[in-house]
């Protein structure tokens, strides 16, 4: 399936979608009624038109009520996606509110676990490179309270580039324990930790944050330097670890934020 995405998992495997004949009787009826806007009295030429619109709004609810039925069981759902011969992992993430969590620990290539039924999931693969996108389904109730959890397991042993985009919520990033080429964190009000990870060579951990607290915990061994820019950060901790400029092996965290509080330790 090389070059195009495909559903993954048990979990949602396209995007939330129209009826496209929905949409067609919501357009023809505004024309019709915008036609007629030149009437004072409520008669059968006005009423027609708004009982089309109606239907059409009427189809529209239906095609995505059906949609969400076809891909969404009662209560908790989750999706795996298997290696598969996958020899590297670029994974893009973009949820909402809840809670979320991430690390390691996975037998497939991907697994996610959610308390509600909203997990999106689509797959490309190019030879050994698996691109994996994860998306919190806005169709869901859960996901709109802001009441889901989710759990999302990696292959610690296959090297990943990260992308993870967040809104508000609590958000626990464990890459300690992960092959992590490169990570690209954003997310806005929130509370995070964020435990780094171990590197081969120089790994970039680049960080972006709204009006939100992190916790980044540093593994015993592991050489860091922490470089901040952008609004009005606090920071407690060392921003540098002593041995970080002569060791080959290191994680260099660009931070750019609001108003963040970050915690080094």
């Amino acid at each position: 399936m090389s070059g195009q995405w495909g559903g993954g998992g048990s979990g949602r495997g396209e995007w939330s979608g129209v009826s496209i004949f929905g949409v067609v009787l919501v357009v023809v009826g505004a024309i019709f009624l915008v036609d007629q806007l030149g009437l004072f009295h409520l008669g059968w030429r006005m009423l027609w038109p708004i009982l089309l619109i109606a239907i059409g709004a009427v189809v529209l609810v239906n095609a995505v009520a059906r949609q969400g039925a076809r891909h969404r069981g009662p209560g908790a759902a989750s999706t795996a996606i298997g290696r598969d011969g996958a020899a590297r992992l670029e994974l893009d993430v973009a949820v909402g509110a809840g809670t979320f969590s991430l690390g390691g620990g996975s037998g497939q290539l991907v697994e996610v676990r959610s308390s509600v039924s909203d997990i999106a999931a689509q797959q490309r693969r190019d030879g050994d490179l698996a691109q994996v996108r994860l998306r919190q389904d806005l169709a869901s109730f859960g996901a709109w309270r802001g009441n889901t959890t989710w759990e999302i397991r990696l292959a610690a042993d296959v090297p990943t580039r990260l992308k993870f985009d967040a809104g508000a919520g609590t958000f626990d990033l464990d890459l300690g324990a992960l092959t992590i080429v490169e990570a690209r964190l954003q997310v806005g009000a929130a509370r995070t930790r964020i435990v780094l990870p171990r590197p081969h060579g120089e790994v970039v951990v680049a960080i972006t944050g709204g009006a939100a607290s992190f916790a980044i915990e540093v593994p015993a061994g592991v050489e860091y330097r922490f470089e901040s820019s952008g609004g009005l950060t606090s920071i407690d901790g060392l921003t540098q670890s002593p041995a970080y400029a002569t060791a080959a092996d290191h994680v260099l965290v660009r931070f750019t934020g609001g108003a963040s509080s970050v915690r080094i330790g």
